[in-house]
């Protein structure tokens, strides 16, 4: 009995990778790449009443509930899952300007920097309107984007609109 609950558990968890919601499963490409691959990606279990909840997941397999992660991690979770969506949306409607303001507050340096690129990325879809008052952060944006691809306001702090 334990063989077959368990051949059906794998059979459950093989057809749900393979039919994810597109926004879940690029939202775990994203997550996966703001986190520096501390996390694999993402994942929809079950909790003990029988309902969804969304996971991360380790290389090991290891799953780990929102309330596991550190601060800084649930940010990226949850930015992951926006920047999916804007994606997704901005494929099939006439894209919106994506406005953010100290996204980055609870993100070391290098997973800044990698958030930065993502952000570029999105920016050849949708305008992007970065608010900030980090001058580290500006500096990053610097080093990783062509001159021609961000323009920076100052206003009280600085701010980055990604072309």
């Amino acid at each position: 009995m334990k063989l077959a609950s368990a051949l059906l558990q794998k059979g459950i968890e093989f057809y749900r990778s393979q039919n994810q919601n597109p926004i879940l499963r690029r939202a775990s490409e994203i997550f996966a790449q703001l986190t520096l691959r501390s996390f694999a990606g993402l994942t929809v279990d079950y909790n003990e009443q029988d309902e969804p909840v969304l996971m991360g997941v380790r290389e090991n397999g290891e799953k780990v509930p929102v309330s596991g992660m550190s601060d800084g991690t649930t940010d990226q979770l949850y930015l992951s899952l926006r920047l999916a969506s804007i994606e997704k949306f901005a494929a099939e409607n006439e894209p919106l300007p994506f406005i953010v303001d100290d996204i980055l507050v609870h993100f070391d340096d290098e997973r800044s920097k990698e958030t930065l690129k993502v952000l570029l990325e999105l920016s050849a879809h949708t305008q992007i309107i970065f608010f900030t008052h980090h001058e580290r952060l500006v500096d990053m944006m610097n080093e990783i984007a062509p001159q021609e691809a961000v323009q920076f306001l100052a206003l009280h702090g600085r701010e980055a609109v990604l072309h």
